[in-house]
Formats: C-alpha cells, sequence, structure tokens
C-alpha cells in the first residue's frame, strides 16, 4: 500500500485486499488508514485488548507518526501481521504487510518447549533433592545399623559391657603400647565364688542379676581408662594400663568391698555374694599379653584355694 502524507491511501494491491478482507470500495484511493482500522474493530478482525479498539488505533496512528521499527498485530482467525511502512522522498510511506503466522507459531513453540523444558528441569531438580535426601537418610540408616551391629558385636548381651572378643581386642592394643614404650599394666581375673551354687540353689535368673550387678559394680568401681568386659560365664577382666600390681590390689580390693556391700534382693530376702580376683602385671618386656593373663588366672586360683573372697596378686 501507498500512502500519502497525510495518511490516506493512494493505491493498494490485491493481496492487501485479501488479507484483510476489504472490498475495493473499503480500500479505495483516498481513504485514510484510521477508517481501515475502524473496520477491522467493526468486523471483529483484530484482537483488541480494549472494547472500542482505541488503544489499537492509538497505537497505529502513534507508529505511523514516527514510521520506526514494526507495528504487529493478531488477527481474530490467528494469523500475525507485521506492518513496516518506508517514508518515500516524495512525501508519503510505502506499507508492506507480511503474514508471520508461521514464524510467530515456531517462536511460541519455542517457547512453549522452553517452559516444558523448564517445568522438566525443575521436576528433575526436585527429583534429584529428593532422591538426594532418600540417599542421605537411607546413609544415616546404614551407618547407625552399621555402628549398632558393631556394638553388638563387641558388645555382652547381659552386661552391656565389653564380650570376650572385644576386651582382648582392647587388651591387645594396650599391651603393645605398653611394650614399645617400655610401660606397664595390671589385669584382674575376677569370678564369683560358688557361682554353679548360686544358679542351682536360687536359678538362672537370680544367676544373671548376679552376674549384671558384678559388671555394673566393676564399671563403678575402675576408671575411664581402664578396659572392662566378661570374657566367661560369670568370669570378668578389667586391663588398667599404666597401673602397677601394687596399685591394681588397691583398686581390686575396693572392688571387691563394692561388690560384697551389694545386697540382691531373692524372693522375700536380699543376699550377698562375694568375688575372688587374681591380679597380675606386665613386669618384664619379653611377657606376652597371654602370659599376663595366665598369671592372673593362677593368682586367681590362689584366691580361690586360699578360701575365697579375697584378691590375691601373682608372685
Amino acid at each position: 500500500m501507498v500512502y500519502d502524507a497525510n495518511g490516506s491511501l493512494q493505491a493498494c494491491n490485491r493481496a492487501f485486499l485479501a488479507m484483510y478482507g476489504y472490498t475495493p470500495e473499503e480500500a479505495a484511493p483516498g481513504v485514510h488508514f484510521r477508517a481501515l482500522g475502524e473496520i477491522d474493530i467493526r468486523r471483529g478482525n483484530v484482537v483488541v485488548e480494549d472494547e472500542d479498539g482505541g488503544d489499537y488505533l492509538e497505537r497505529k496512528a502513534a507508529y505511523r507518526r514516527n514510521l520506526q521499527g514494526s507495528f504487529t498485530v493478531k488477527l481474530q482467525d490467528g494469523r500475525w501481521i507485521r506492518t513496516t511502512d518506508r517514508p518515500m522522498p516524495e512525501g508519503g510511506f510505502v506499507s508492506v504487510h507480511v503474514d508471520i503466522t508461521d514464524l510467530k507459531r515456531a517462536q511460541e513453540e519455542i517457547l512453549a518447549a522452553q517452559l516444558e523444558t523448564r517445568r522438566h528441569e525443575k521436576k528433575l531438580a526436585e527429583l534429584n533433592e529428593s532422591l538426594e535426601s532418600q540417599v542421605a537418610e537411607r546413609t544415616r540408616e546404614l551407618e547407625s545399623a552399621k555402628r549398632l551391629a558393631e556394638q553388638q558385636a563387641n558388645t555382652d548381651p547381659l552386661t552391656g559391657i565389653n564380650n570376650r572378643r572385644a576386651f582382648f581386642e582392647h587388651a591387645s592394643r594396650i599391651h603393645s603400647s605398653a611394650r614399645r614404650f617400655n610401660h606397664t599394666y595390671s589385669i584382674l581375673v575376677i569370678d564369683i565364688d560358688e557361682f554353679k551354687q548360686v544358679n542351682d540353689n536360687y536359678g538362672h535368673a537370680v544367676g544373671d542379676m548376679v552376674v549384671k550387678q558384678l559388671a555394673d559394680t566393676i564399671v563403678q568401681s575402675t576408671r575411664d581408662v581402664d578396659i572392662v568386659g566378661r570374657i566367661g560365664g560369670d568370669e570378668f577382666a578389667a586391663i588398667l594400663p599404666e597401673t602397677s600390681v601394687n596399685d591394681g590390689a588397691i583398686l581390686a580390693e575396693r572392688l571387691r568391698l563394692n561388690f560384697v556391700r551389694q545386697p540382691i534382693p531373692v524372693l522375700a530376702e536380699t543376699l550377698n555374694f562375694t568375688i575372688s580376683i587374681g591380679i597380675a602385671d606386665l613386669s618384664e618386656l619379653d611377657q606376652t599379653l597371654e602370659d599376663v593373663i595366665s598369671n592372673a588366672d593362677n593368682a586367681l586360683y590362689q584366691a580361690k584355694h586360699q578360701g575365697r573372697n579375697r584378691v590375691c596378686p601373682y608372685v
């Protein structure tokens, strides 16, 4: 289309008439572009935001006053038309209208794909976050189960202290350190006196009570650095780092008295039980851990032989 300086149509081609559905009379020379816009609004050719289309006409007029860039409008049938006006040297302007529907649809498809991609990315991020949270939780559960399994593997189920295997593992490390640095340690071997009669006379439930009471008394009577464990049915051991046999005997005597003074309720009465303790220390660097334990066992045998309820150091 060709317009004069006042915006009145001078000439147009058939494609322009077909694009907007104008009759030759409606797009006759001399008609103002605003009048054509009013036809579009009246017929509902264009999509307008306001009821009377005033904003659409004003935008179109402002564009044509400046003749900068392009003016794009959406028709009711879904087509998109881009208008580009170019001024002519002798005045007026040439208006070129191009159907850019395919371009717009492609842009919309790209935008929709981008939005869908962002939705998928968001969903993926949420799934990853959920998965990481589940993995972290499962890891914590496995670590907790591992710690529990390790604890159960090293713990005597009745008394809650070290079992035989765990005690000897700790004792082996203390023995190696003592030999390396030329230090000493003492080992107590503790046994409940006449424990078989306890089970025979009062039953195994009472026997378990006595065993647990002794374990508690050993823990309470020893130091934090000492290692205690149940190494047999009614037999316990304690290793005392940096402790000579004489100092160990003092601790052992305190332990013996603490246990004797602990009454255990049995039916309608309370009973007191006694223990015997053998003690030996690492006195020579060529001794093994088994040597020291064997010496403590021999000392325990002497305590039993001498009447029980006593502490007997190995000599």
